[in-house]
């Protein structure tokens, strides 16, 4: 077995979506309880110690974003024309990848000859499957809130179509609008491979979710220069950073009057002076989609949705317990074993068809990119410790 090291997780000087965009392998994300608060903190910091702003439109967004219905998923995917279930969780817009090698240049490093630095990284599977769309809404049942809600966010209008979540983790679909095209997200099909978009700092428009983080995957076949079709993989970021995944998410915004990258540019400056608007704006949930819990001979759990799973790390993987909040630097092989012999190879060293997966504490949080049956579950998988009922 891989010797098991802890690793330490620091904050660095850099943007919160700059820290968040970049992954060794551009696959496998940890977030260390100091990152979470740190992101937290920055949040908080920019809506009440820089900027002092409280938003008197609030109340009227508030309302607005309450118009969000709980609709049921057959309601749901024949209002998209049968693509709702296929481009959340199957492979509509998107395509199986097989491994391959890929090679960055590091802009103004050089190497021991003094030529421009580069890094070579090796891209892993990842495999999408259709979905049975019948069976997908019997597995959902009623847990999507789904009726087009329009926010106004500077020139950018947000849509947000539906919203779906579990203990976990949360999963919203939204379209970002604005004439001339939209500008506040750095996006690419590889992007999509890696870690998802991520916000343009050369724009003046910062946004998110308080209650969780992830992958932002936008359907380019779907998406117009003027119109983006984003999925939003969120893992929801716990106690430690005072919002939890409930009935409600929050989503909140800043507009400046100069770029971040102008803005930020002055380590001195008062962000304050460079706000234009600011809000937050609640979004109503419908209830969390079912989970149950698999253990190991040890005792090591892991929670299981439809939507993703939890793995305890600390108990069963290793010869040695972790200590508590421990952030575990491991390469994980996880298989889910149906009950009739196939099985759902979610990552090993060349293989990601997951959606997002973060690292927190001692737990492991994975967002998969297809609807698993819990009906059809034998057992799971990890490292070849096997998880039953």
């Amino acid at each position: 077995m891989k010797e098991n090291n802890t690793l330490k997780i620091t904050a660095p000087e850099m943007s919160i979506e700059e820290f968040d965009s970049i992954d060794k392998n551009f696959g496998k994300h940890q977030f260390s309880e100091e990152y979470l608060s740190k992101k937290e903190a920055a949040f908080r910091e920019y809506k009440q110690q820089k900027t002092g702003i409280r938003s008197h439109s609030f109340l009227k967004y508030a309302a607005a974003a309450a118009a969000l219905l709980i609709a049921t998923p057959v309601a749901v995917n024949a209002a998209t024309d049968g693509e709702f279930f296929q481009r959340i969780w199957g492979n509509a817009g998107k395509e199986t990848i097989e491994s391959y090698e890929y090679t960055q240049i590091e802009e103004g490093k050089v190497d021991i000859n003094g030529n421009t630095a580069t890094q070579t990284f090796t891209m892993p599977e990842v495999e999408y499957t259709q979905i049975d769309e019948t069976r997908a809404s019997e597995i959902i049942g009623d847990n999507i809130a789904n009726n087009p809600t329009s926010i106004q966010m500077g020139d950018t209008k947000m849509e947000i179509l539906s919203v779906v979540r579990d203990n976990n983790s949360i999963i919203a679909e939204y379209t970002l609008e604005k004439e001339g095209g939209v500008d506040c997200f750095n996006y690419s099909d590889f992007d999509n491979q890696a870690k998802g978009a991520w916000i343009n700092e050369d724009g003046n428009l910062n946004f998110g979710f308080l209650e969780g983080g992830g992958k932002i995957y936008v359907d380019l076949e779907k998406s117009t220069p003027d119109k983006l079709y984003c999925y939003e993989y969120m893992v929801g970021n716990g106690p430690m950073s005072g919002y939890q995944i409930t009935d409600h998410i929050t989503l909140w915004y800043q507009e400046y009057t100069k770029s971040m990258t102008e803005i930020y540019s002055d380590p001195d400056a008062d962000i304050s002076q460079f706000v234009k608007s600011e809000n937050e704006i609640i979004i109503p949930l419908a209830d969390s989609v079912e989970s149950t819990v698999l253990k190991n001979a040890a005792g090591g759990t892991i929670e299981l949705s439809p939507i993703s799973m939890n793995l305890d790390a600390s108990k069963g993987l290793f010869d040695e317990e972790l200590g508590e909040g421990e952030c575990i630097d491991m390469d994980l092989k996880v298989e889910i074993n149906y009950k009739d012999g196939s099985t759902y190879l979610v990552m090993d060293e060349n293989v990601a068809s997951y959606h997002y997966i973060c690292g927190m504490g001692n737990n492991v949080i994975t967002l998969f990119n297809r609807l698993v049956d819990l009906e059809q579950v034998d057992s799971i998988t990890v490292n070849g410790v096997v998880y039953t009922f």
